[in-house]
């Protein structure tokens, strides 16, 4: 264990290891370790936990995870420990746990079971989903304490019900839903508060947390709970250790996040409501005129009924006829009648706390329902997965005045008590004596006996006595009672004062010795309340409600003839059927202590601690786990488990029986012989550490295995995959080549004789080959394309190859980036052309200028518009030699300057727009940029000019001319000793305009507009 476990002067923290084994002994550990705040201490599997009655932080996060994954002796006693072990063996065993928490009202019980929710909460597998789940299973929490727990003389916070929760599991270990059983709600509380005790939390919350003018205007409530008749017959109002308001904030937002609508929260507090107001009706008797007549009730303030009435959505007078006559139905067929008898005011009263108690069991049933709808597994079913139960169900009671609630939340802890005797003690003790296992027994208190006088059929128990008598209209608490006496008169754990003249028992009461000590019940009310009768005419008043949740807590009954089960009768199979539920699952169980009974913090009173020990039985559990054994297991199962801590048993064991191959095992390991003890079916494992030495040892291999059992399937999966490799490549190399022969013969066939086509199989079309040939069809493709163009190109003249090859560069320049009319053909002077009126004269100046400065062609020539240096437009000759652009006056064809030579621009800038504006960029200072526009003829020229000028410059310089694209064109306007700023040219669209046209702007800016 944990060195920390054992802090000097705080006892030891686990009762199997104390010296002498007795109460006083005990009681001596429990003092130790409360003063240092050691709130838990082992019973081996089983945490006693005392309640402190203050916080402490001993439950952090961080702590959390500091006992995740560890075995329970490895660290300090915690009821983390607890759930680890349970959520650890779920998931190993993949076998259903159930943690049992029990103890007086006062205990920590409820604690407990939020404590442990929220250990498994965090240390399960997470993701979106199961966080969403795992938030509604602890959200259920504050919605189930405020509709089902009180306060109480020895509780703050006790619960008045009891619940059975199982978290149910993939087997990853993450959490995929949960349900809910409720048992026994003590809903008598409703109408009857004892002294210095609350109601249940929700009334106080709805008054204190709900907004104060909704709450008058749609509840007609006010905030003080005084003036609430069911409220206020206890002074405590306010608890010291409860805020209202915030616990209604924080069930609303459980609410939510357990899918609540907004309409169904609404009509949750009109029910609410409506039970506050059902106890402030009050009744006026009337005797009659003379001994002959009937006593009549009447209602003294009709208003409130009328109130209840519109928060239930039912007939007001309806109601008000149901509190003051009972519907009783005579004969039977057509000769049936129904007869109105007038009730007294008693009876009045109880008509209406019937309601109420009736109103809010329901209430509470509906909503524990509509939370396990919404936290149902996806699928909706629970049968196929693993499960954490946790039992959170009150604690024994002894009050001043004891009832029916008390007698059954007491049979209730009987039968725990003796599941907890059934597998910690009897079946343990049996077990030794099956197995062959030396064994002295040891006396503990079997509390059967006390079971059978509750639940018995045969003979008769208090139960069934009590049944039969409510078969019988004439009975009275009186008759139960005097049968009570008569049967079991002779039974040592039944006792009155008619039968043992004991005057500390009042008359019209009845003694029960409880394995937890001795209880009086007053008689009083037995009978109707193990009856649970609600009027007919209350039920058909609640059924004609228009809320449908109203409707569904009053179902219309199929036949009414039949006796419905009694509540003895129906809590009797509950908790058998609980009982049942737990003996199917791994049990974990925590005992609670109180300390003492003024929930203050600090202080042990030690006769109440002692009597605690007694009754639990904690002495009799340590003696049988001193003398008996912490674990047995099968051998087979043992030999599955551990078989790989030995090299002898691993990986298959040969030299024996399974029980031959344990002992190898455990002499293998070193463990001595007084540490187990072979029995005829299982092996015995004394100490807990022996059992945590295995699990390490076979932790410590399992990496090992999987390593080897990684590589022995990566090996088998490896070859397998290499076969399915080898022949799938020798029946698709079969497949290809059959195919790829067969499409080529066919390819083959297309084309054959396109060489005598006139087109030259322009319009053949290649067979679609099988998809693992298709590179192969697109080469064929293409080679009959290179080949098509070869043989074209090769019949045309050196003009027109010279042609072609500038319609490919042409192409190569502006295809995707400008639209150009690629089909125009290029005839490159077209100054010379007999349509220019001016043609002699620019063949003459042509002349001039070839002798001037040694050009020796033209390669191109058009009109065009160029920008002057002032940002005019002015309409010039452009010609393009094999050196230099001169720019020709249209008329005379006088050339004002010598030309600019190709050779210094630097590149051409044009926009991806409809026009035919270009830039030529030189970096000659001497010479601003051209800007032109080589639509003015009607054609587009610019194409055949930025090609024709490429070709050019590739032919001086032997580079590539940068071409560029772009929306906005910056160009240089200077000239030398004439410096002037770069200007730039945007484009714009204008719907006025019908062509590209220059619209001149500032001295850095213009605009080319462009048509819609």
């Amino acid at each position: 264990m944990d060195q920390g476990a054992f802090e000097k002067g705080a006892g030891v923290p686990d009762f199997v290891l104390l010296d002498q084994l007795t109460e006083d002994a005990m009681w001596a550990n429990i003092k130790l370790r409360f003063e240092k705040d050691h709130i838990y201490t082992y019973i081996g599997d089983v945490v006693v936990s005392m309640n402190p009655y203050k916080r402490l932080d001993i439950y952090s996060e961080s702590l959390m995870s500091n006992y995740k994954g560890c075995y329970k002796y490895e660290r300090a006693p915690h009821i983390f420990a607890l759930a680890n072990d349970a959520y650890r063996f779920m998931t190993q065993r993949m076998e259903n746990q159930c943690v049992i928490i029990s103890g007086e009202s006062g205990a920590g019980k409820t604690e407990a079971t939020k404590i442990i929710m929220r250990y498994i909460s965090k240390v399960s597998y997470s993701s979106t989903e199961v966080d969403r789940i795992k938030d509604m299973l602890l959200n259920s929490n504050p919605i189930l304490e405020a509709f089902g727990n009180a306060t109480t003389l020895r509780n703050d916070n006790s619960s008045r019900f009891g619940k059975y929760m199982e978290i149910s599991f993939e087997g990853n270990g993450a959490p995929v839903g949960g349900r809910i059983t409720n048992y026994l709600l003590e809903k008598s509380r409703v109408v009857a508060v004892g002294a210095g005790e609350r109601s249940f939390h929700i009334f106080y919350q709805l008054l204190a947390g709900y907004p104060a003018a909704q709450l008058r205007s749609e509840l007609y409530l006010e905030n003080d709970p005084t003036k609430y008749k069911y409220l206020a017959r206890s002074t405590n109002i306010k608890v010291s250790t409860i805020n209202d308001s915030d616990d209604f904030k924080e069930v609303q937002r459980a609410m939510k996040t357990l899918n609540f609508s907004d309409a169904q929260q609404k009509q949750i507090w009109r029910t609410v409501a409506a039970i506050l107001h059902l106890g402030n009706i009050s009744f006026n008797e009337h005797q009659p005129a003379n001994d002959a007549g009937t006593v009549t009730t009447t209602i003294a303030n009709p208003d409130v009924a009328d109130t209840v009435a519109t928060l239930l959505d039912c007939d007001s007078h309806s109601l008000k006829r149901a509190f003051t006559y009972r519907s009783i139905t005579t004969g039977v067929g057509r000769r049936q009648s129904v007869i109105e008898v007038p009730l007294d005011e008693a009876q009045a009263y109880y008509t209406r706390d019937a309601l109420a108690k009736a109103l809010y069991e329901r209430l509470f049933n509906w909503i524990v329902q509509h939370i396990n709808t919404a936290l149902a597994p996806h699928d909706g079913r629970f049968d196929d997965k693993i499960a954490i139960g946790l039992l959170d169900i009150y604690g024994f009671e002894v009050f001043q005045s004891n009832s029916y609630e008390q007698f059954c939340i007491n049979y209730c802890n009987e039968k725990l008590q003796q599941l907890f005797i059934e597998l910690t003690l009897k079946s343990e003790q049996e077990e030794y004596v099956r197995e062959g296992i030396e064994w002295k027994g040891i006396d503990y208190f079997n509390n059967k006996i006390i079971c059978d006088l509750i639940e018995s059929k045969k003979p008769t128990g208090l139960i069934a006595l009590m049944d039969e008598t409510c078969l019988i209209a004439e009975s009275t608490d009186k008759t139960l009672f005097d049968k009570m006496n008569q049967l079991f008169k002779t039974h040592k754990h039944f006792e009155t004062y008619e039968i043992s003249k004991n005057r500390a028992i009042p008359d019209g009461s009845f003694k029960i010795k409880h394995y937890a000590g001795d209880v009086v019940y007053a008689i009083d009310g037995f009978l109707d309340k193990n009856k649970d009768i609600l009027t007919s005419s209350l039920k058909a008043c609640m059924q004609t409600s228009n809320l449908d949740m109203i409707q569904s807590f009053f179902p219309v009954e199929a036949d009414t003839r039949k006796r419905p089960e009694t509540a003895g009768t129906q809590f009797r199979t509950a908790l058998n059927n609980l009982i049942d539920t737990l003996l199917k699952c791994y049990p974990h169980y925590v005992r609670c202590i109180k300390p003492n009974d003024e929930k203050r913090p600090g202080r042990l009173n030690e006769e109440r601690v002692r009597h605690q020990i007694r009754y639990l039985g904690l002495v009799e559990n340590v003696r049988v786990r001193r003398a008996g054994f912490a674990n047995r297991q099968p051998y087979e199962r043992f030999m599955q488990r551990y078989k790989m801590v030995c090299p002898q048993t691993w990986p298959r064991w040969k030299g024996g029986n399974d029980r031959q191959g344990t002992e190898v095992i455990l002499n293998h390991l070193g463990v001595g012989k007084e540490e187990f003890k072979f029995g005829k079916t299982k092996v015995f494992i004394r100490n807990p550490k022996t059992l945590f030495l295995l699990e390490e040892k076979r932790e410590a291999e399992m990496p090992r295995l999987i390593h080897i059992m990684q590589s022995a399937i990566r090996r088998y999966v490896a070859k397998q995959s290499l076969a399915k490799k080898k022949a799938a490549m020798k029946i698709l190399q079969f497949i290809r080549r059959r195919r790829g022969l067969a499409w080529v013969s066919s390819a083959v066939r297309a084309y054959q004789g396109c060489d005598k086509d006139p087109k030259l199989g322009k319009n053949i079309v290649c067979p679609a080959a099988p998809a693992l040939l298709r590179g192969a069809q697109e080469v064929f493709e293409l080679y009959h394309a290179r080949w098509r163009a070869g043989v074209m190109v090769k019949s045309l003249s050196k003009e027109e190859q010279a042609h072609m090859r500038q319609k490919v560069l042409a192409y190569t320049i502006f295809k995707g980036k400008k639209p150009i009319n690629i089909p125009r053909r290029f005839d490159a002077d077209y100054l010379e052309s007999p349509q220019n009126p001016n043609q002699q004269a620019y063949v003459r100046s042509m002349q001039r200028l070839f002798a001037k400065y040694g050009d020796q062609r033209v390669e191109f020539a058009d009109y065009a518009e160029k920008i002057n240096r002032s940002q005019a437009v002015q309409r010039r000759g452009i010609v393009i030699t094999d050196q230099n652009i001169y720019k020709h006056d249209p008329k005379s064809f006088k050339v004002a300057q010598a030309g600019i030579p190709i050779a210094i621009c630097t590149s051409v800038s044009l926009s991806p727009h409809n026009d035919a504006w270009v830039v030529v960029h030189t970096n000659d200072q001497s010479n601003r940029d051209l800007v032109m526009n080589f639509g003015v003829t009607g054609d587009e020229k610019v194409s055949e000019f930025v090609t024709v000028l490429c070709q050019v410059f590739k032919e001086l310089t032997n580079n590539d001319l940068q071409i560029n694209f772009v929306d906005k064109i910056n160009y240089n306007n200077t000239v030398a000793k004439q410096p002037s700023p770069a200007i730039q040219i945007t484009f714009e669209v204008n719907a006025k305009v019908k062509v590209p046209t220059w619209k001149k702007g500032t001295k850095t800016s213009n605009v080319i507009q462009l048509p819609q």
